[in-house]
């Protein structure tokens, strides 16, 4: 099979299978990374927490109301591959009084048991085995130990969370955006 055939195969099946990015979602999403908020920076700031909480993701504290940030989050099976993420949502203020959301997400890919579990500090003077069933049973994600296949920590800008939380402040404004995103592409398929 020539190399352009081998290709197109390619880029079909990524088509198909919604691996690639479709024109309109591209869009709305840079559409997005543009916005200034002339809201309350609060109420901003309030609408990116909700959106985090709905997609599973907690919130560490912070000493700025401006900074989100969440603890580590981890899908996928131990023993074979597990996704670590967390989120970083940082407000900035511009000198005339508005405000611009930037949303990063931080990801490694961790293969087969590497991640060590944490120690637990004993709370008494006995051992785990004179009390049955002392010790935590959920495992709280501290830091990824990185093993031998592991990929390196990658932070990329998250578009996407960024729409999310302008279509949340503003539905109106975004509903049009989507109104005029769609207008451009008829026409540009022309």
């Amino acid at each position: 099979m020539n190399t352009m055939r081998w290709l197109m195969v390619v880029v079909g099946a990524l088509a198909v299978t919604g691996c690639a990015s479709s024109p309109k979602k591209e869009l709305l999403e840079r559409t997005s990374s543009y916005v200034v908020y002339d809201l309350p920076s609060q109420q901003v700031m309030d609408a990116a927490e909700k959106e985090l909480s709905e997609r599973g993701y907690s919130l560490l504290p912070s000493t700025d109301p401006l900074f989100l940030h969440t603890p580590w989050k981890v899908r996928g099976n131990h023993d074979v591959f597990t996704d670590w993420s967390r989120v970083y949502v940082e407000g900035r203020k511009l000198a005339d009084g508005r405000l611009v959301v930037r949303a990063y997400r931080m990801a490694v890919n961790v293969h087969a048991r590497t991640q060590l579990l944490p120690g637990f500090s004993s709370s008494s003077e006995s051992s785990p085995e004179d009390k049955p069933n002392t010790t935590p049973t959920v495992l709280l994600a501290t830091e990824p130990v990185l093993g031998r296949y592991s990929t390196r920590p990658a932070i990329r800008r998250d578009l996407e969370l960024e729409w999310a939380i302008m279509e949340r402040v503003n539905p109106d404004f975004a509903g049009r955006v989507k109104q005029q995103v769609d207008v451009y592409l008829t026409q540009s398929a022309r």
